[in-house]
């Protein structure tokens, strides 16, 4: 009498069935090695995606002034901190009161004979009441042999301040989150928790700073009641995708 084949069973069930897993037989033969007579099908976590903003309004309080500086020196003059003195001089004329960065000192010759020419840039952060009739002021700090020209304003927010209010909006969007996942798990009736967040999602041609945050002109200045006048105003916002993840019941 023939031996009978060997008969395996192989296990299918659905993940989210409640019925019993279902066996199906099937033939082992000598060719083949016998293999596991389970399939076990991984269950995906389900997931809730949606997007947080978070901005603030930061009035321009502070500019940066820079200017050139020209200055008409003897040719054997050699002493850096008297040049510097006297550069700072006529700058605090200007605009008193700030500290003064320079950039590289250039050294060049002039055409009168003995002399020669320093040309420097020098900037400052000043108060945003100070940024008025800025030519006429440099023109009358100027002396003879030392003049400032071609002053410039940039109305950007200092770096340092903006990042630290980027720093400040990515806590707050966490903070919102945490307080949703209950509302959510009260609305679904399911325990949430944060999968992943994404911070500077984009979706405007505004101005990016380094870390994801959207810079822009404020709708409208701002009067600071302990201010001298009005100021501009700047907006920072950051835009973060969120994904809630939950593990789904198992039978």
């Amino acid at each position: 009498m023939d031996s009978l084949p060997d008969v395996g069973f192989l296990c299918l069930s659905h993940p989210l069935s409640h019925h019993q897993p279902i066996l199906c037989p099937f033939k082992h033969t000598q060719e083949e090695p016998a293999m596991n007579d389970k399939i076990y099908l991984t269950r995906q976590d389900d997931s809730l995606r949606y997007r947080v903003i978070a901005q603030r309004t930061l009035a321009q309080d502070t500019v940066c002034v820079s200017v050139n500086v020209a200055l008409l020196v003897s040719a054997v003059q050699t002493d850096q901190v008297e040049l510097q003195r006297q550069i700072r001089d006529v700058l605090n004329r200007f605009i008193p009161g700030v500290e003064w960065i320079f950039s590289t000192l250039h050294r060049e010759a002039n055409p009168t004979v003995g002399f020669e020419q320093i040309n420097v840039k020098a900037s400052a952060r000043i108060p945003s009441s100070q940024n008025f009739n800025l030519k006429d002021r440099a023109r009358r700090a100027s002396r003879e042999g030392l003049t400032l020209g071609g002053a410039m304003v940039d109305y950007s927010l200092p770096v340092s301040l903006v990042n630290r209010v980027v720093h400040e909006l990515r806590g707050e969007i966490i903070e919102s989150v945490l307080r949703e996942i209950s509302d959510f798990e009260q609305q679904t009736g399911r325990k949430w928790r944060i999968g992943d967040v994404e911070f500077g999602i984009s979706g405007r041609s505004d101005e990016y700073t380094a870390k994801g945050a959207r810079r822009s002109t404020g709708y409208e200045d701002l009067l600071d009641p302990d201010g001298e006048g009005l100021s501009g105003a700047e907006r920072i916002s950051l835009v973060a995708e969120v994904c809630l993840r939950t593990l789904a019941d198992r039978k």
